[in-house]
């Protein structure tokens, strides 16, 4: 199937019969650039996209710089504690306007090419040289050359969101069911959570959606990540390694109750309580959090953990360790990953340290995981290649898949598309795909 004929035959690239034990899709979704192009039009420069945490933009002039699909953006903090986003480009001649991930403007925007200024608000303020430059009637309309707004912005809890297209469904009704999960993160402290200083940014050789995929994939967890699981077995010997120095690898051996979500909306959950929830980084904040909250949520804080995929671009993880990860698509082949450790607000000196050693060992591509789950996704996309067998299959579980909420769910009051009784299963990935068509398809 060639690249105009998969745009027009959208629907035959999933073969979705459930009833008959049948869910697969066709190769030509990770590999198609006609299909490729429909996604960063649609998902990421189209619709809500996460683009940063309001911790990484505190204080009057604080900026941080990122992508919505191809187009560079940076969201920055007024002088009345408002956000407001905008494309980060000049509008003379299209320069980059802030070069670094995260800074600080100090009165205005300067662009470096031409000298332009910039106010916070992205009114147009100085043209250099502009008497001199042969304008009608010796001066530019400074409005015309106003910095280009995003149609949208919005937060949840500290979690910004944006995007270029006017949307019009709310924010929170893009975030649904995985709301709940989101503020089991902020809820982990009175003052919320932060995104800690530094980043671990990486490039890819796969689709994007292969990295969409491995968030509730527990599947892989005991082949792909068995040297983690044995070197932290081993570790556990060692004199010393007691308390919050523990690494909770009851979820790798497969000993702990698990099971999974489709939360709606491309957005998925995959969980497993926890073998020994005194590893934990938040496990000193116990007594508070029991009392702060219902019975129910603080098993979800304390004794269960998490790895939330929020479509199409924001992971948020609570297992080993804490942490935020974005994905941005850069070829059908290739991918952006930026991985930053999350942390609550104001935790002591010693939780700090064990997330900050547990996200070292298993989140950064330095680790004993991240490397590993980096090349298996580099050998699927290879082997979707292959079109002499031109299906991927999504059976697993599909028997023992159930719609609305088991017991788990039903104890934060959500109501997920589907659940299912293993964090083994690939269930959650037919509402990710039947949102993927839906939005590919429908009209512009």
């Amino acid at each position: 199937m060639g690249s105009n004929d998969s745009l027009l035959n959208m629907a035959s690239l999933i073969d979705d019969r459930v009833g008959d034990g049948v869910f697969r899709v066709r190769k030509e979704i990770y590999t198609d650039p006609a299909l490729y192009d429909r996604e960063i039009k649609r998902l990421f420069e189209g619709g809500w996209i996460f683009l940063c945490h309001e911790s990484q933009i505190r204080a009057a002039g604080d900026y941080f710089t990122t992508h919505a699909g191809r187009q560079p953006v940076f969201v920055l903090r007024q002088d009345d504690g408002s956000l407001r986003a905008f494309l980060n480009v000049c509008p003379h001649r299209g320069s980059i306007l802030l070069p670094l991930r995260q800074g600080k403007i100090h009165g205005s925007i300067n662009c470096r090419f031409h000298g332009w200024a910039f106010g916070p608000g992205g009114e147009c303020e100085g043209i250099t040289f502009e008497r001199a430059g042969g304008y009608p009637g010796g001066q530019a309309d400074k409005r015309h050359f106003d910095l280009t707004a995003l149609a949208r912005l919005e937060s949840y809890r500290g979690f910004v969101f944006g995007s270029l297209a006017p949307v019009s469904e709310s924010l929170a009704d893009f975030l649904g069911s995985t709301r709940p999960f989101i503020d089991l993160f902020v809820d982990q402290s009175p003052q919320g959570i932060e995104v800690l200083r530094g980043a671990s940014t990486y490039v890819c050789h796969h689709n994007w959606k292969m990295q969409v995929e491995n968030v509730p994939d527990g599947y892989h967890v005991p082949t792909v990540h068995r040297t983690f699981g044995t070197t932290m077995a081993k570790r556990q010997l060692r004199p010393g390694y007691e308390g919050l120095l523990q690494t909770e690898t009851g979820r790798i051996s497969g000993n702990v109750k698990n099971g999974c979500y489709d939360l709606g909306r491309g957005h998925m959950l995959l969980w497993a309580d926890r073998a020994t929830p005194e590893a934990a980084p938040l496990y000193p904040s116990t007594a508070e959090i029991e009392k702060s909250f219902s019975a129910e949520k603080a098993l979800w804080m304390l004794r269960r953990g998490r790895n939330l995929m929020v479509f199409p671009n924001l992971v948020l993880n609570d297992l080993a360790s804490t942490h935020l990860r974005t994905h941005r698509p850069l070829g059908p082949d290739r991918t952006e990953v930026t991985v930053m450790c999350i942390a609550p607000v104001g935790e002591s000196r010693e939780a700090r340290y064990a997330r900050l050693r547990k996200f070292e060992d298993f989140f950064l591509l330095t680790g004993m995981a991240t490397s590993d789950d980096l090349v298996s996704l580099n050998i699927v996309h290879e082997g979707a290649l292959a079109e002499a067998r031109p299906w991927i299959d999504f059976q697993r579980g599909i028997a023992t898949m159930k719609p609305g909420a088991d017991e788990a769910a039903r104890q934060l009051g959500v109501v997920p598309d589907s659940h299912n009784t293993s964090w083994t299963h690939e269930t959650p990935y037919h509402g990710l795909y039947r949102h993927w068509l839906r939005s590919l398809s429908a009209e512009a």
